[in-house]
């Protein structure tokens, strides 16, 4: 049984490994002793025999084979290094190498992420560890489903407009929309909107979980429902920041790094920063951080790198957002608002995923 990248890798070298990254996505990882759980296996009668060897992500499964280099073009005896999942090579893309050092990848689905020298367990199960591509380090992680998702699901539902003066003018509706959305106060005049469109992960791991606003009055406007959409994001993904802080040793959270499509838009960045009362930084890439990442993995396997420090060289940050202090108390109020509303509606969302079925 192998991950897409290992099965690559096999038919590259005619060898079976998998990353300690990957391993740790299967529920079948000893996160501590970096090693397949034998309890875990017999448990569920998965022999080992079926399993990849596990190990670091820098190191070299081997060399392109002959028959490899015939049908790919590559150069027999060119080494191959194993690599990493995608969310570990963020995380090095976006320069989080050190304990302690936290990111957020802001694209169709987000997610925040640090590195710690310990995983952090969640009594609640709302949060996950993966092992880092730097062996020594773990990366506990939060991931909801529907970020970016939520901001261009509006787009194509609501902002015909925007989107019409956007063909005509040449500019991005997107940008549009955030003119709207800066004529409407932090808290979207007491209007909520829950991001779960396409069910949730972290940290609510429900399938049934739907979209919704909340508020919704007769004074109303385009402006309010723009920011509630930047904003329920922020709302999902502080609920994760708050669980990861409390869990790690390194203690409160200075700074994130903020990486994906959504870290090109200003005015959601400030948004975020300011419901998190964080400051974030966005590097020079942002959307190719996850390759610059695998890159980086690849050269300290073959040795052309020392350390993962050398992304700090690669991909500094290049724009800081401070969080405006006025903002806080109306966003610490209303916070606890979008909690309530989700439970409230959880029944209902279930019932109406039963009726949608027939």
């Amino acid at each position: 049984m192998l991950h897409a990248k290992d099965y690559i890798i096999y038919r590259l070298t005619g060898i079976f490994v998998t990353d300690y990254s990957d391993a740790s996505g299967t529920n079948l990882f000893d996160l501590s002793r970096k090693d397949w759980d034998r309890r875990i296996l017999d448990e569920l009668g998965i022999p080992r025999s079926m399993l990849p060897d596990p190990r670091p992500s820098t190191d070299k499964a081997g060399t392109i084979t002959r028959e490899a280099a015939r049908e790919t073009g590559l150069t027999e005896g060119t080494p191959v290094i194993i690599g990493g999942g995608d969310g570990s090579c963020a995380c090095v893309g976006a320069g989080v190498v050190s304990e302690g050092n936290a990111y957020n990848v802001l694209g169709s689905s987000s997610w925040i992420s640090l590195a710690s020298k310990a995983p952090v367990y969640d009594p609640e199960m709302r949060t996950f560890t993966w092992v880092h591509l730097d062996p020594a380090l773990y990366t506990p992680c939060g991931t909801m489903q529907a970020a970016g998702y939520s901001y261009n699901w509006y787009k194509n539902a609501l902002c015909q407009e925007e989107i019409a003066k956007g063909r005509q003018s040449g500019e991005n509706p997107y940008k549009l929309i955030d003119g709207a959305v800066l004529s409407s106060p932090p808290g979207a005049n007491g209007l909520l909107y829950l991001s779960y469109l396409l069910g949730e992960r972290s940290p609510r791991w429900n399938h049934d979980a739907r979209g919704a606003f909340v508020g919704l009055s007769i004074t109303t406007g385009k402006g309010d429902i723009s920011r509630a959409v930047l904003e329920g994001v922020g709302f999902n993904l502080k609920i994760i920041l708050e669980i990861l802080e409390k869990g790690i040793v390194a203690g409160k959270i200075d700074e994130i790094i903020t990486i994906g499509g959504g870290a090109k838009g200003d005015v959601w960045l400030q948004i975020l920063s300011d419901i998190w009362q964080k400051p974030l930084a966005v590097p020079a890439y942002t959307e190719e951080a996850t390759s610059l990442g695998a890159a980086v993995c690849g050269g300290v396997g073959i040795g052309a790198f020392t350390d993962f420090s050398v992304i700090h060289k690669f991909n500094a940050p290049v724009k800081r957002i401070t969080p405006n202090k006025d903002c806080a108390a109306r966003y610490e109020k209303i916070f606890p608002l979008f909690n309530k509303a989700y439970d409230a509606l959880v029944d209902t969302f279930r019932e109406l995923v039963e009726f949608n079925r027939g």
